[in-house]
């Protein structure tokens, strides 16, 4: 692990997650406060087209400028010990703010083990319920900077019914 690594894993220990909310979208769109995410719950809502799950092939990501440098998409693959979530796609701004990449990388990879662990209760318990999850958390930048994200996790099905992978967002703004 790198110096900067290290020293942003120390920052991710103070971060304070303030709501959770896993539900149907009609009741996590309550909760929403950056239109961005707003926008891609309700774009997730309708690719289901009367399915439980959207599938990736229904949305292509030039359709998701307005979240570009924001989004994550992981494959979920079998591990020994339940699921595991692997980033193909981890955003640019997201990498900037935190500082690092792990796109190729497992969740449990994350620099800071702890954060790692409180986000695969995240992704599990979306995928689990196969519902949207958002989220509020407080914490620190990777340049020590104090501020508030939003999350938003949507779990996808190739076949409309069973998780394959997660289409994720998060904001980032100062506190």
């Amino acid at each position: 692990m790198t110096e900067r690594a290290d020293k942003t894993a120390s920052k991710h220990q103070q971060a304070h997650v303030r709501n959770v909310v896993c539900a149907t979208p009609e009741m996590v769109a309550s909760h929403i406060a950056d239109a961005r995410l707003l926008r891609l719950l309700r774009d997730w809502d309708g690719w289901r087209a009367g399915r439980s799950l959207p599938a990736r092939g229904d949305f292509r990501p030039e359709g998701l400028q307005y979240l570009l440098g924001h989004l994550f998409l992981l494959d979920i693959l079998p591990g020994p010990d339940g699921p595991r979530f692997r980033y193909r796609l981890f955003g640019s701004a997201v990498t900037v703010y935190r500082g690092f990449d792990l796109t190729g990388q497992f969740l449990d990879q994350h620099p800071d083990p702890a954060f790692a662990a409180r986000a695969h209760l995240a992704y599990l318990q979306a995928v689990q319920a196969r519902l949207p999850l958002w989220a509020s958390v407080a914490g620190i930048t990777a340049d020590g900077l104090s501020a508030n994200f939003e999350g938003l996790i949507l779990p996808l099905a190739g076949d409309g019914e069973s998780p394959d992978m997660v289409l994720s967002a998060q904001i980032m703004t100062p506190a």
